[in-house]
């Protein structure tokens, strides 16, 4: 009995030891992953608010909180009391000036592949660039190449294929718009074949 209790007593500070690793490496991840959820949805916010145009900004506003962009709800209800006290006023919304430089953040999911693709030979001199932009930021990109698919879009796009890389998915339409200035709508489209991490760019026809 004695001995089994000695046993215990050099068991137990060990297994406590592992748990609290394992539960402080989950919540780190939460938080990092909860940071990172409220600069996108800033950076929208501050995205909305660059045109020229003071009608523009507020049409943007409009757009961010109709679409459900913003996920926050308590973000989404000061937008929305927001766009009610300016409605009357475009003009009383401040315009922010965009930063000169964009680059690309770190993935934030595991094993972060991407694959580019274009419907016209025109758009593959686009490949180059993008592709540098995302190996800097420390992505796998994993070919580039034209194709003809009737089921893509004209325009451009970001598919993602499981529902934990959708954060992911918005960064990467969010730097690709905010660099090249077109509009990246991230989509998303059920496929089991896809493992996670993996991102389509479809730079349209």
């Amino acid at each position: 009995m004695q001995k089994n209790n000695q046993i215990l007593i050099l068991v137990i500070p060990g297994v406590l030891a592992l748990v609290g690793t394992l539960l402080g490496g989950m919540l780190q991840g939460y938080w990092n992953s909860e940071l990172s959820r409220q600069k996108y949805q800033s950076d929208l916010v501050l995205k909305a608010l660059e045109s020229n145009s003071a009608e523009e900004r507020l049409q943007t506003l409009k757009l961010l909180v109709h679409t459900n962009l913003i996920k926050e709800s308590s973000v989404r209800d000061s937008i929305v009391n927001y766009i009610i006290q300016k409605q009357k006023d475009p003009s009383s919304i401040p315009q922010i000036k965009p930063a000169t430089s964009v680059s690309l953040d770190a993935p934030i999911v595991d094993n972060a592949r991407v694959y580019l693709l274009a419907g016209n030979k025109k758009l593959t001199n686009k490949f180059n660039d993008i592709e540098q932009q995302l190996t800097n930021a420390g992505f796998k990109v994993m070919g580039a190449r034209n194709i003809f698919d009737v089921g893509r879009p004209d325009s451009t796009e970001v598919r993602y294929f499981n529902a934990d890389d959708q954060l992911q998915a918005n960064k990467v339409s969010e730097f690709l718009h905010f660099k090249y200035g077109q509009s990246y709508v991230a989509k998303y489209y059920k496929d089991n074949k896809a493992k996670s991490g993996y991102i389509e760019i479809w730079l349209g026809r």
